[in-house]
């Protein structure tokens, strides 16, 4: 019983922790919790089972009685059959995210943030599993170091890459396109992971291999994660300049909404972060207008979040104060203009 509960809360929590430091990534428009909670438990509970079922159906026949199992066995098991079965439920349970809940969908950050939700949900069943099938004390501490540390990170890295495709997909304007980088992010999820389990079935120095990949990985999510909050933070700039223009926002206040650090500051008082939540929301129901149409209920949605975020930039404690002085123009990036040619000579 002891073995089972220390399992299944070192299972759980290093993943718990992961997801919330990705959620805390999403700083400006934050997803609906009980949408990431579903990801999680997508990833923890349907994709484990499904995943479980095909392996057994179609894995390697166990050894006869007293018998070893061949490597080759293993490798078809961890480097075949585990990432194409893992990934494709995986795959699914953010395919439905992406389908039913796609008004939820900004930007390509949110595929990486379902992805990895989903995934952080798979690796905690999957290490509980793992914990509860160690011998000893020492080989339950060593195991929990590797998976919950050196690999925690795993399954949020595969599942991410097919969220980014996703989104990818998603945003792309050529048909193409829109099948090219789901099946792209997919595919590379089964290669990474397929590359993975691969190094570690051979065990000894191979597990170096293994470790540079997952260092790669994070690399990349951590890249892809600021070129995705970078792009937005422009474009929530922009978006908002329309607004200062019609003296809806001030210019300082539009530059804190699309701030990293001060959109999600902790400090300015609870005004004042609603007042910066409604005006990033403003921006973003502005920028989906300019990729998918704009609507009536779209503009109604505009219309109602312009006079909110007008009544509350006027009612920042900061306006009062004199801090925030009225006619400050907001300064680049702003929209483009388009080039006027200059006139031919006379």
């Amino acid at each position: 019983m002891t073995l089972f509960l220390a399992s299944v809360t070192l299972g759980i929590v290093p993943m718990v922790i992961y997801a919330l430091v990705v959620w805390r990534l999403d700083r400006w428009e934050k997803e609906p919790f009980p949408l990431l909670l579903a990801a999680f438990c997508w990833g923890a509970v349907p994709s484990i089972l499904f995943a479980l079922v095909a392996q057994l159906v179609f894995g390697s026949p166990p050894p006869p009685e007293g018998g070893e199992v061949s490597l080759m066995s293993e490798l078809y098991d961890a480097s075949f059959l585990a990432p194409l079965t893992e990934e494709l439920v995986k795959a699914f349970g953010v395919f439905l995210i992406f389908r039913i809940f796609h008004r939820e969908v900004d930007s390509v950050l949110d595929g990486l943030v379902y992805g990895s939700m989903v995934g952080f949900g798979f690796s905690a069943v999957e290490n509980a599993f793992y914990f509860m099938g160690q011998p000893d004390a020492g080989s339950f501490l060593l195991l929990f170091f590797l998976r919950a540390f050196i690999f925690g990170m795993l399954h949020a890295l595969f599942t991410g890459l097919f969220g980014v495709g996703l989104a990818l997909g998603k945003f792309s304007g050529n048909p193409f396109g829109k099948l090219f980088w789901p099946a792209l992010g997919l595919g590379l999820a089964m290669a990474t992971h397929a590359l993975h389990n691969y190094f570690a079935t051979l065990g000894g120095e191979h597990l170096l291999y293994a470790i540079g990949g997952v260092t790669v990985g994070i690399l990349w999510f951590g890249a892809t994660a600021w070129i995705c909050l970078y792009h937005e933070s422009r474009w929530i700039r922009i978006q908002l300049s329309e607004e200062v223009e019609k003296g809806v926002i001030f210019a300082e206040q539009a530059l804190a909404a699309a701030d990293f650090w001060k959109r999600s500051s902790l400090f300015g008082g609870w005004s004042r972060r609603h007042l910066l939540h409604e005006a990033t929301e403003l921006a973003y129901q502005k920028q989906k207008a300019l990729r998918h149409g704009l609507d009536a209920d779209l503009q109604s949605r505009i219309a109602r979040l312009r006079e909110r975020v007008r009544s509350l930039s006027h009612a920042d404690p900061l306006v009062a104060s004199g801090v925030i002085r009225p006619g400050r123009p907001l300064p680049p990036p702003l929209p483009p203009k388009r080039r006027v040619p200059p006139p031919l000579p006379g």
